[in-house]
């Protein structure tokens, strides 16, 4: 496994080559090279619930697998203050999700490492689960490639009981485990088989049996195919809630402030992303998940609630598990739970953290670093020699994609005319010994003519199955392979251990956003 640079999977107006340059203006902190600066105030801040965090995700790592020794020990230094954090987050979609939520946890170890040699201080990367998340349709899917097409299937769960309502943490996930191992070999007979493919499937349904829910399916997955010096975090636990009361409470009380901040926060060069800005930016939970605003003084759902802000307050301080954060909201409560160094983040998530910086700044906190996380293309030797037959480069095809190539009857026909001519003279000279020795002639020249165009459509064919193969693989629909592709197919073509051979080499190298040669 090799890795180069390579810029051209980016545009150059991407929130991913932007977000360290044209965008420093609206950070607090510009990348790497302050996070001195960054733990210097992280120090003067307390956070005194620490040891109860960490007996939870002590508690939460048994549901997704072994952690390392160093890891353990990292989390004993966290419980007494004495360790730091690097956090990134994505939904947890089954077999893994698409291939960057993988970049985005290489990114926070990886960088977790640095900023530990450079601070001389422990620090732990965590990935936050989205278990808050309602998006089911998000978290249900993968796309399976389908012979001679370049449209790749979605391969859906069916729906369940509150899906797209209630939280993904509270949805029944043992319901649908049938239909996840009848995803699981349709997605593997689509591939080649390989060396790989049978202990794969067999360790992929025996992960998918050990797991009571998405997030611990997901967990388990990557745990099992990326490493054991992670945290694996699930904020959708009534014990998360309880430590979580204070910061809820805040932000009911400083409601005004934060939404006015969020109102003005836009500006111009600023990517453009939809932001709810008049919501309360938490949720109410009472059998479905509801978001709150307020309107006239009162904080309201859709279905009715309505809480004056004490009230509002009163529940939260009895029943914290009924509240979760929103997209506005979630980094505020991260900050507030970790020491939270950085986060890592994808194009997305950079176009809207540039506008929470003021939000931040009105719990007298600043934002943490913010860090794009990798981006990969990752190309086969088969993929290369195809690439080649095409005379095309991987940075003229991912900017110029090839289209199939069309058959043109009407040209083939016209590359015919002198054949045709010859068939007409053939056919008089033979109609010399009879009539019947003229068809006769015509009809075996006809074959002929068929026979060639039904070869000259084979060869297109196979000039199009190389272009349908490197569309699927490099460009699969038109977009980013990091956003189609699960961890599935790479884990059958290259091994089971192949997401840990890329964390080795991405940590030997400077690039972030990579060619990766397999």
């Amino acid at each position: 496994m090799r890795i180069e640079s390579l810029d051209a999977m980016y545009a150059p107006t991407s929130p991913m080559m932007q977000v360290e340059t044209g965008y420093s203006k609206w950070l607090d902190y510009k990348g790497m090279d302050e996070l001195e600066a960054r733990a210097d105030e992280l120090k003067r801040r307390s956070f005194t619930h620490l040891p109860e965090l960490v007996n939870i995700m002590r508690d939460q790592q048994t549901v997704h697998g072994p952690m390392s020794p160093a890891l353990e020990s990292k989390l004993d230094a966290l419980a007494r203050g004495e360790a730091l954090t690097m956090v990134t987050g994505q939904q947890v979609g089954v077999f893994g999700g698409p291939l960057f939520a993988v970049y985005k946890l290489l990114t926070v170890i990886k960088k977790a490492k640095q900023a530990e040699a450079k601070l001389n201080k422990p620090v732990i990367p965590i990935f936050w689960m989205a278990t808050e998340d309602h998006d089911y349709a998000e978290i249900n899917h993968v796309f399976v490639s389908q012979p001679l097409s370049r449209q790749l299937r979605k391969e859906a769960l069916s729906t369940v009981p509150l899906a797209g309502k209630a939280s993904v943490g509270e949805l029944e996930f043992d319901r649908l485990k049938i239909e996840l191992v009848q995803m699981l070999q349709r997605l593997l007979l689509s591939e080649t088989e390989t060396p790989y493919t049978t202990t794969l499937y067999h360790e992929l349904v025996a992960v998918l049996q050990a797991s009571h829910s998405f997030a611990s399916f997901f967990g388990q997955m990557m745990r099992r195919f990326v490493g054991e010096d992670f945290i694996l975090f699930d904020p959708h636990q009534p014990e998360v809630r309880a430590l979580e009361r204070d910061a809820f409470q805040r932000l009911i009380r400083e409601h005004d402030q934060l939404n006015a901040a969020l109102r003005d926060a836009f500006e111009d060069g600023m990517p453009h992303v939809d932001l709810n800005r008049d919501a309360a930016h938490l949720f109410y939970h009472d059998g479905t998940r509801e978001l709150l605003t307020k309107q006239d003084g009162l904080f309201t759902t859709k279905r009715g609630h309505r809480f004056t802000e004490a009230e509002l307050i009163q529940q939260v301080d009895a029943h914290p598990e009924r509240f979760s954060n929103n997209v506005v909201s979630r980094p505020l409560m991260q900050d507030f739970l970790f020491p939270t160094l950085a986060y890592i983040a994808g194009p997305g998530e950079i176009a809207y953290w540039l506008q929470l910086r003021p939000l931040f700044h009105i719990f007298d906190w600043k934002m943490p670093l913010l860090i794009p996380r990798l981006g990969a293309v990752l190309v086969s030797a088969n993929d290369e020699k195809k690439l080649a037959q095409e005379g095309v480069t991987l940075v003229d095809y991912l900017t110029n994609p090839l289209p199939d190539h069309t058959f043109d009857d009407e040209a083939f026909d016209q590359s015919l005319y002198a054949y045709r001519t010859l068939t007409e003279a053939l056919g008089r000279e033979a109609g010399k010994q009879g009539h019947r020795f003229d068809a006769k002639a015509r009809h075996v020249l006809d074959r002929l003519a068929d026979e060639m165009r039904a070869e000259a459509k084979r060869d297109q064919y196979r000039l199009n199955s190389r272009r349908i193969h490197l569309s699927t693989r490099l460009l699969p629909m038109d977009a980013p392979q990091e956003r189609i592709w699960s961890m599935v197919p790479l884990l059958n073509r290259h091994g089971l251990d192949v997401f840990k051979r890329l964390g080795d080499a991405y940590e030997q190298t400077e690039a972030e956003r990579c060619l990766v040669k397999m």
